[in-house]
């Protein structure tokens, strides 16, 4: 009777191994295909943001106010403009000669520069200011060609002299970076300059009168090279990444309108943390907005005399998803909320959920797997698998994975190529009362312990006479290695008699 049921075990062992597998498969194609689905919602969620082709180039819906002074004292001609770490806004006021400090919503701060004049740290033609992480100023003085720098209390506390009239300033990184007429000189905060992209020229990392540079959250610089009608991102190493627009000649440049033309004249430019670019188009009255390789998105803005339009616009500054235009002729600031999505991070804090749900397939796949393994294998059968040469890979095919006692799992989970053997966790105390009762060695009486808590259909894997008689004692469903084998060797076609293991 015994022998009967072993043989029927041996059949529905066999065959419920086949629907274990069928089944497996079947749940790894089932959450392949969620995982797939949620991953598609994750990307459209998490994409790179894309602009609004109706929306962002409609000037009111962006605008938020206009600075036109204080206190009945009007801004004359600001050129320059830029945020500190607070969101202050900095405006190199040039008709008035001074830099006018507002806060994030328009409000008079202070003015800062001294008395008019040509003299040692005085300002006679303001046109660009930056503000450093620790609030020290730095603004360029075209007409002196000049940079005079401020303490964070604006105290004027120095000055460099440039051989060719300064363009542009702008602070990233603890570094100071400065446009010439021939390119940009890159030094520290202490207005020493050790390097730069200094070459006038028309070719690509050449210059010709670049308006400003900007820092993209990866270190390259993007220049507004003004007089190349044209801006040029340079890498970290000098690599010209890439380049919007190009060179015109002179005789051309007031007249000529052909579509290889992108800009009037690129003035000045600012980089939000998505690393799109803002390029004033002075000569055009409006921004031209670039996505992170240099790819045309929109234009913003329209020429005109009304809050959010443009008339000569020069500096442009970002922060915060705000920017801050100087309108030149129009002799104000203009603030816009940056038409753009939100940041890297917050885009995946704010889809942290979907991200999450990611996860649950994966988490589900080792659970649909290790439920199918059943058997437990006492340490007679691993060893008789081991000396079985000619019938082992048939074997291992039939059973795939196997369960033991954990510290048997551990020290033979390399014995028997693709077996995997899965350790399970037994009650040390409860092992030497089974010792004792069926005169068993320690590893074969955890194994017996592990069989008798791993669930009805769980077959202890034995080769040996007293695991067997202990098994058939606990009707627990057990199989020697001889018939494992005999099974594997008829669903593979191969003879059952050879390597005789008994």
């Amino acid at each position: 009777m015994a022998v009967l049921r072993r043989r029927l075990t041996v059949a529905s062992s066999y065959a419920s191994t086949r629907r274990s597998l069928v089944f497996s498969v079947v749940i790894t194609l089932v959450l392949a295909l969620v995982l797939a689905a949620l991953g598609g919602l994750y990307w459209a969620l998490t994409k790179a943001p894309k602009f609004d082709s109706e929306q962002a180039g409609a000037k009111d819906r962006h605008f938020l106010f206009s600075i036109y002074g204080f206190e009945g004292d009007l801004l004359r001609r600001p050129t320059g403009v830029a945020f500190d770490e607070q969101g202050n806004i900095y405006v190199a006021d040039t008709g008035k000669r001074r830099i006018v400090v507002f806060d994030g919503s328009g409000g008079y701060i202070s003015t800062f520069g001294g008395e008019p004049g040509k003299g040692v740290k005085q300002l006679w033609q303001p046109i660009a200011v930056a503000v450093a992480p620790d609030g020290r100023a730095f603004v360029i003085d075209k007409g002196l060609k000049k940079m005079v720098l401020y303490s964070a209390q604006h105290v004027a506390t120095g000055e460099i002299t440039f051989p060719e009239s300064p363009t542009g300033v702008t602070v990233a990184n603890d570094t100071l970076f400065v446009t010439t007429r021939s390119g940009v000189v890159i030094g520290g905060l202490d207005g020493r300059f050790q390097t730069g992209y200094v070459k006038w020229g028309k070719g690509a990392g050449e210059f010709d009168m670049p308006g400003n540079v900007a820092i993209a959250p990866d270190g390259t610089l993007i220049v507004a090279d003004s007089l190349n009608y044209r801006v040029q991102a340079i890498t970290t190493k000098g690599k010209v990444k890439w380049v919007y627009g190009k060179p015109i000649p002179p005789d051309q440049a007031v007249m000529y309108n052909g579509p290889d033309r992108k800009f009037g004249l690129p003035s000045n430019v600012a980089v939000d943390q998505n690393g799109y670019s803002y390029v004033v188009d002075g000569l055009s009255s409006q921004i031209v907005v670039l996505d992170q390789n240099g790819k045309f998105i929109e234009y913003l803005g329209d020429v005109g005399h009304a809050d959010g339009t443009f008339y000569y616009p020069d500096g442009i500054a970002y922060h915060g998803g705000r920017l801050a235009i100087a309108d030149k002729f129009n002799d104000r600031i203009e603030v816009f909320t940056a038409p753009m999505a939100p940041s890297a991070t917050d885009r995946l804090t704010q889809n942290a959920a979907w991200g999450l749900l990611l996860l649950i397939p994966l988490l589900l796949i080792p659970f649909f797997l290790r439920r199918s393994s059943r058997y437990v294998m006492a340490p007679s059968f691993l060893t008789a698998l081991e000396v079985d040469t000619e019938n082992r890979d048939s074997v291992v095919g039939m059973l795939k994975r196997v369960n033991a006692p954990d510290d048997f799992a551990a020290a033979n989970k390399e014995s028997v190529n693709d077996l995997r053997i899965l350790g399970k966790r037994y009650d040390a105390d409860a092992v030497p009362e089974l010792m004792e009762r069926f005169s068993l060695e320690q590893e074969d009486a955890a194994a017996l312990y592990v069989a008798m808590h791993a669930g009805k259909k769980s077959v202890l894997l034995v080769n040996d006479e007293p695991m067997l008689l202990a098994a058939e004692t606990l009707e627990l469903s057990s199989l020697t290695y001889r018939e494992v084998r005999e099974a594997a060797a008829g669903s593979t076609g191969t003879d059952a008699s050879a390597g005789e293991a008994s």
